[in-house]
């Protein structure tokens, strides 16, 4: 019987485990030191590697909730079907990368033409990003809502960038993120709703 109360402490330390990390990751950024993690989190190191035995392995687990996120909000955007739907998600995906320094770091690295530790992780994100929101795009190709000039990857990796270069300044980031919308628009495109507004 006294294996499902330790079954249950197990989930309960990776839960708190993941939490903490989460923390540590936006604050400090993806090279946060694992001793600060586990005395943040009210565990041993031994408990922390026990659960994620490499930095990567806790990074993939803690990004892949945000991964989750941005996936439902294309899925969610490809059933409504509004014209303005990739426009609008380009603003959630820069949003979400602008809650923690770690995510900025880890998606503009990964989402780069040419990533210099390509990894099975990245490579499952870049797999899930694609199925669910390159239809978004196809769909504003489709309807004349973008320029044929970029591809998809070459398009995701400029938006990412803009999350990169303004930091946590959200103001700053809506600013760019207009700028490349606009660009990315056709001429015949007059929709003026372009990226939702920083958050406060």
């Amino acid at each position: 019987m006294a294996e499902r109360p330790a079954r249950k402490d197990a989930q309960r330390n990776r839960a708190r485990l993941l939490e903490t990390a989460t923390q540590v990751f936006h604050e400090v950024g993806a090279d946060a030191p694992f001793d600060l993690i586990a005395v943040r989190a009210g565990v041993s190191n031994a408990t922390l590697y026990r659960h994620f035995p490499t930095r990567r392995q806790l990074l993939t687990a803690v990004y892949a909730q945000t991964i989750d996120a941005l996936c439902a909000e294309a899925r969610r955007r490809v059933e409504d079907g509004d014209d303005e739907a990739l426009f609008d998600w380009f603003g959630v995906v820069v949003d979400r990368m602008q809650d923690s320094r770690g995510l900025r770091e880890t998606l503009v690295a990964a989402y780069a033409l040419a990533p210099e530790e390509p990894t099975p992780e990245v490579d499952e994100w870049h797999e899930r990003i694609r199925v669910t929101a390159e239809p978004l795009f196809t769909r504003a190709l489709h309807r004349g809502r973008i320029r044929l000039s970029l591809p998809w990857p070459e398009v995701l990796a400029l938006v990412t960038s803009v999350a990169g270069a303004a930091g946590p300044d959200r103001t700053a980031a809506a600013r760019m993120l207009a700028v490349v919308v606009a660009g990315l628009r056709t001429p015949e495109s007059t929709a003026h709703r372009t990226v939702p507004p920083p958050r406060a």
